[in-house]
């Protein structure tokens, strides 16, 4: 059998926690469960983790870049509303194709008595924020969105209507997809912003 370098075994152990996460919240996530779910010992896990915080911390730094990288992507549009639009509806999609990065960002349990954590995770959430608060300041300049109303408090609900879509589906034990009956939310998004 050949042995996996680092780099993979630690993205398979990361990939295994949020495969947990999107499960059964952090109910089962215990370093037992993840080295059982990658496959390999307990013993073997903390040769590339140096325990449960470790592969936590880990986790919101990998989540952090694959957004990154999913935002990235985004065509460019003239319409500012329209690559926001995009922008919406790929945000439904990746959290329906990763449910475990949604669970991670927005449990409690995770971060709830950890200091580290929380700037870790407020990090990732303040990057996200700052990329759409530009593109709604573009759109501000070029008269496309409202410009007496505050970028950060666009960009904030805008991340808002993809939070409590994502709870909702959570709540009906993610029936459905994401993206479908969506279009009628954004609309209203949209119009409340337009200029």
């Amino acid at each position: 059998m050949t042995r996996k370098d680092t780099d993979t075994r630690q993205r398979e152990i990361i990939e295994a926690t949020l495969e947990l996460l999107a499960e059964s919240g952090t109910q089962n996530l215990t370093t037992a469960h993840i080295a059982k779910r990658v496959g390999i010992s307990e013993a073997a896990l903390y040769r590339h983790f140096d325990g449960k915080y470790d592969i936590i911390s880990s986790s919101i730094e990998f989540v952090g870049k694959r957004m990154r990288s999913e935002l990235a992507k985004i065509p460019s549009e003239k319409s500012i509303r329209k690559k926001l639009k995009r922008l919406f509806f790929r945000h439904l999609e990746y959290i329906e194709e990763h449910p475990g990065n949604a669970r991670l960002l927005f449990s409690d349990d995770i971060h709830f008595d950890d200091e580290q954590l929380r700037g870790l995770l407020r990090g990732v959430v303040e990057e996200r924020k700052r990329f759409i608060q530009n593109i709604v300041e573009e759109g501000q300049s070029q008269g496309e969105i409202k410009s007496d109303v505050a970028s950060e408090g666009i960009a904030l609900m805008f991340i808002g209507l993809i939070q409590i879509k994502v709870l909702i589906w959570s709540l009906s034990g993610r029936e459905g997809s994401l993206t479908r009956d969506s279009e009628e939310l954004w609309n209203v998004f949209s119009r409340s912003v337009e200029a």
